[in-house]
């Protein structure tokens, strides 16, 4: 105790406290750095891994796929038919899709869902050497996830029941899924199936959403999709399996929309582009134009994958679906559900990934960055005995922030959902949230508007609790959903530079309106509404559209598919940031004489 005592007694008299506080925006900044530079290190060559079978009983390409050029008129006779179907209208199609099933000896049902107003047709094919518990998905939706008919995929899918039927390999059953699209039809057929559906087949190991819009006997290359809601992925070893059979099949695979001219590059830029463009995909899960379909069966512990076909001139289609079929059968040897290799990964390339423990700690430091923060706007405008006596009202003020947006954030998705107008009603709620951002972020303004005042002492406790706030909710997700704590830290990164601004402010009080701009600069620029106004404009091109768009699916994604991103968002993000916004705009960061309350209004 007594050497503790002298410590301190040292650090006191050589004023190293508050040479340590002055720094500290500097190394809240460092380690946002570091945070970004830990990601931008992992594609350089020896930081990652190749992709590798952890499960033996998989064995991946080791047997022959008859699905071949004996197939071919079967395949060509089925798209015949099915290039004059009206996708648009499934219901219209599913009575003939129904009698060639019928015929194939499968069982035939059918799901009406009443929340999308749709006709789901699934058939089940049981396994001749299992005991009905376990069974394998093939989805193939009429419209695929880029808006186009899924022509191909209607000729393949039945031609792959009639090969099925005639092997007696199988220890799973198979069932074969025909919805609308990949969104909201199959998520509630995935739903129906595990709590209301009659003809059901077991447990689903393994699940694959087949997409070849083309009427062609060609394509260039295959698109791999695999990001689920919510963080989940697939197990690694299933990406492994389809990759290591399309390898065998002498075809290229590109993941997160690689272009074919960059399919075989190898090189820093290209993995690290995979990267960037993958934690984005999987941080807006659940909230694109179209869903991949693959999305639909996460929560369920379903390994699922959406396989597409693109471009023309290079394997035929046959090859395409002799994908499907040896990805079944690699399944239908495992004896237990994937659980050896990985579920928490970032893929580089269809053969190179990073794992949880070395892509995590670039969100620990965007955690630390947030603390660090909160800690120099305590050291800066609270003492230890303020910030008690004011905790009860500090609590106060910020759990009413969060139920106000607890009531929006049902409040809204209701709205929308409820409205006949659900775009026109998305399009009004985005114009109230910008202009909402507006008056928060113009401080001349709302200060005349609104006559509160808070207490330097409430100013940097809300400060302070706020960015802690933030801190903690990155904590909370970086393990279950990686990219959306990432990406919350780094759009809410500029947060962190608002109190050394204000700082500088009062110590150069020349350059007030220069540091007024790059405060409003900063609010604006980490508002979830902004980063939702920007991804909606530039993501898909769709700019006005596309914002009005990503608005009503963000409101209606946890009715639909189950994706609570809005809720992290309405109960995380917004108020941390209307809370710094209080702060800033109707706070004190100077000294008061006349009035000692927490709280007051003018």
């Amino acid at each position: 105790m007594a050497l503790a005592e002298s410590f301190l007694r040292r650090v006191h008299k050589s004023g190293i406290i508050p040479k340590v506080v002055k720094v500290l925006p500097i190394i809240s900044f460092c380690f946002a750095i570091a945070s970004v530079a830990w990601l931008l290190v992992l594609p350089q060559d020896g930081q990652f891994r190749n992709t590798y079978i952890s499960e033996n009983a998989l064995m991946p390409g080791q047997v022959t796929s008859y699905f071949r050029e004996s197939e071919w008129n079967i395949v060509r006779g089925y798209r015949t038919e099915t290039k004059k179907w009206d996708y648009q209208e499934s219901a219209n199609s599913n009575p003939m899709l129904e009698s060639w099933l019928t015929d194939l000896g499968l069982k035939v049902a059918s799901f009406e869902d009443e929340k999308t107003n749709s006709s789901t047709l699934y058939a089940v094919m049981h396994a001749p050497r299992g005991d009905n518990t376990e069974a394998v998905v093939l989805v193939t939706p009429y419209i695929t996830s880029t808006n186009e008919d899924n022509i191909g995929g209607f000729a393949i899918a039945p031609a792959l029941a009639r090969y099925f039927g005639r092997m007696s390999i199988w220890s799973k059953n198979v069932i074969f899924v025909f919805p609308k699209d990949g969104h909201a039809s199959l998520r509630s057929w995935v739903e129906a199936y595990h709590t209301s559906l009659d003809l059901t087949a077991g447990s689903v190991e393994a699940a694959i959403v087949l997409e070849y819009p083309k009427d062609s006997d060609n394509f260039d290359h295959m698109q791999l999709f695999y990001e689920g809601l919510n963080g989940q992925l697939p197990n690694l070893d299933l990406i492994n399996t389809i990759t290591t059979i399309a390898r065998n099949e002498n075809m290229h695979v590109g993941i997160q929309g690689t272009p074919g001219e960059e399919l075989t590059r190898r090189d820093y830029w290209s993995r690290l582009r995979t990267l960037t463009r993958g934690i984005l995909n999987l941080a807006i899960s659940g909230l694109h134009k179209s869903s991949l379909g693959c999305e639909a069966f996460s929560g369920w512990q379903i390994q699922a994958v959406t396989i597409r076909a693109v471009g023309t001139g290079g394997p035929d289609i046959t090859q395409f679906g002799r994908i499907a079929d040896s990805t079944f059968r690699a399944v239908n040897n495992l004896l237990e559900k994937f659980h050896q290799s990985f579920f928490f990964y970032l893929l580089l390339s269809p053969t190179h990934f990073v794992s949880i423990g070395t892509y995590l700690p670039s969100s620990v430091l965007l955690a630390v960055s947030f603390a660090l923060s909160a800690l120099c706007c305590l050291a800066n405008g609270v003492t230890g005995s303020q910030y008690l006596i004011g905790m009860g009202s500090l609590l106060m003020t910020f759990t009413t922030i969060e139920l106000v947006c607890l009531i929006l954030a049902f409040t809204l998705p209701y709205l929308v959902e409820t409205s006949s107008d659900a775009y026109g009603q998305s399009q009004w709620i985005i114009l109230a949230a910008i202009v909402s951002t507006a008056f928060l972020s113009l401080k001349s303004i709302s200060r005349r508007i609104v006559p509160l005042r808070l207490s330097k002492v409430a100013t940097y406790s809300l400060l302070a609790f706020s960015l802690y706030f933030i801190a903690m909710l990155i904590t909370t997700l970086l393990i279950v959903h990686f990219a959306l704590a990432f990406t919350i830290g780094l759009c809410s990164l500029p947060l962190t530079f608002i109190q050394p601004q204000v700082t500088a402010q009062i110590r150069d009080k020349s350059s007030v309106i220069k540091t007024q701009v790059r405060i409003i600069a900063c609010l604006v620029a980490s508002s979830p509404v902004t980063a939702i106004v920007l991804l909606g404009y530039f993501y898909n091109g769709e700019k006005g559209a596309g914002v009005v768009g990503l608005t009503q699916r963000l409101l209606t994604s946890w009715k639909e598919l189950q994706c609570w991103t809005w809720f992290v968002v309405a109960l995380g993000w917004l108020p941390a940031w209307i809370s710094i916004a209080i702060a800033y705009t109707f706070g004190t960061f100077e000294d008061e004489i006349k009035s000692k309350e927490i709280y007051k209004t003018e």
